[in-house]
């Protein structure tokens, strides 16, 4: 009845207010972060296999990159297509540092009297490994060894850690002396064993910056790890008092800085878990990337009372976890692939729910490089996935193994038995009007913008 005041032109337009969406993406190295900033533009620009945020959306919009501003590192998203885009394409190098891409929304205006709405969806990606770092600021250089310590005793690490927790017990650590041959000796052994870790794809490592040290590579700085909690009297110039300093200046100069320049005021998080490996991988895995995402998540305080708040501004109320690589697992396993990521974080969920933080669990691939068939298998047809492994050229069909309809069976870490194979990506469609083929991608940016467009 009113659809004439769509049409009234004033002869000038009334400007609507610009908007900014900030988003911060995390996820231990290898969850899929870079090929995720890769597609999100890609789908974004090109739009036409968005169906869902369409259709939920209701408004036409185009999409754009802008430029890259003065204080983040742009994330290289040109050079991440073209290795896509190839004949023979290749996933693209992670990201080593904190860096941000902002893709702008022109909607068109309902009304012919209005100017198009402008928003800005500012994504900022970080390495989760430094995010890790965060809880260090609660800990005292005493409080965070004796963690370390006991966490590398446990029977899942202590195969990893045997040499450098017999050598800490082998040397004066807290008397003055010319010691510097032993720091190194101590600080390698401590790398070795992080880096042991990090290649059985565990996810929890202390300091971040030992696995992935961007502009710190080789910096004095960093030659520190946990020592035992002395007995008696520290002595100016041992190793623990030097390690102690060292811990210290750490702390306050490279994570607590760091992280007042860039994590504040986000509107959203979006946490990025690869499942895959710890299916791959077994129970240990699975738990220590739970211990992991609760170390990020402790940080994030979401306005409660402790430490992180004298530091941080933080406004977050929406938090995403998205399990990545949906395409290695059959389309009918998707809701038991979910339900996994649901076990994983139940008690990170219920925590946030109680601080009113909204929480939602997702599964995506930002890359569907397989397809969903069916194979005979012992003579009975079983759900697999088709698609050319690492190292090899032509497609081949793969079953996976079995997901169950839930977890609470402890049995299932016991009897559980998986073989998903490093799948190559699919190349990207050569012009911008078309978009790379995904699972759920539509479904998760809505997740992003939906209440705030």
């Amino acid at each position: 009845m009113l659809d004439f005041i769509k049409d009234i032109d004033l002869g000038f337009k009334i400007p609507t207010p610009d908007k900014t969406i900030k988003v911060a993406i995390t996820g231990m190295s290898r969850s899929g972060k870079t090929v995720f900033l890769t597609s999100i533009i890609n789908q974004l620009i090109a739009n036409d296999k968005l169906p869902y945020l369409n259709d939920k959306l209701g408004r036409t919009f185009v999409a754009r990159l802008l430029p890259p501003d003065s204080v983040y590192m742009r994330f290289d998203y040109y050079n991440k297509l073209k290795a896509l885009r190839n004949a023979k394409p290749r996933w693209p190098k992670s990201t080593k540092a904190v860096s941000k891409t902002t893709v702008q929304f022109e909607f068109k205006s309902e009304y012919g009297f209005l100017e198009n709405q402008i928003i800005n969806l500012e994504l900022i990606d970080y390495p989760g490994e430094w995010l890790l770092d965060l809880a260090m600021l609660d800990m005292s250089y005493e409080q965070w060894s004796e963690f370390m310590i006991g966490l590398a005793s446990e029977d899942a690490r202590s195969k990893f850690s045997s040499e450098w927790l017999t050598d800490i017990k082998t040397h004066e650590l807290y008397k003055d002396g010319d010691y510097f041959e032993i720091q190194e000796q101590l600080f390698d052994l401590y790398s070795e064993y992080l880096k042991s870790l990090y290649y059985h794809e565990f996810s929890f490592m202390q300091p971040g910056r030992f696995i992935e040290p961007g502009d710190m590579k080789d910096d004095p700085l960093l030659l520190f790890c946990p020592l035992p909690t002395p007995l008696s009297e520290v002595e100016e110039g041992s190793i623990y008092e030097q390690f102690q300093k060292r811990y210290e200046s750490y702390v306050s100069e490279v994570v607590k800085r760091l992280y007042l320049e860039h994590f504040q005021t986000f509107d959203s998080q979006i946490i990025l878990v690869d499942l895959i490996k710890t299916l791959n991988e077994g129970e240990a895995v699975f738990e220590d990337m739970h211990l992991a995402l609760k170390s990020i998540l402790k940080t994030f305080t979401y306005g409660s009372n402790n430490v992180f708040s004298k530091f941080f501004d933080l406004k977050i109320d929406h938090v995403l976890f998205a399990a990545t690589k949906a395409d290695h697992i059959p389309a009918s396993a998707h809701e038991s692939y979910m339900n996994l990521l649901g076990e994983m974080i139940w008690d990170i969920k219920k925590e946030l729910d109680v601080k009113h933080i909204e929480t939602e669990v997702t599964i995506f691939s930002a890359v569907k490089s397989t397809q969903f068939v069916k194979a005979k298998l012992e003579g009975e047809e079983v759900d697999c996935v088709r698609g050319i492994v690492e190292d090899e050229d032509e497609p081949s069909t793969h079953f996976p193994g079995s997901l169950p309809a839930h977890y609470k069976d402890r049995d299932f870490w016991k009897n559980a038995d998986f073989n998903f194979q490093t799948f190559k990506p699919i190349s990207f469609p050569p012009r911008d009007s078309h978009a790379v083929e995904h699972i759920r991608m539509d479904r998760l940016i809505y997740s992003l913008l939906k209440d705030r467009v």
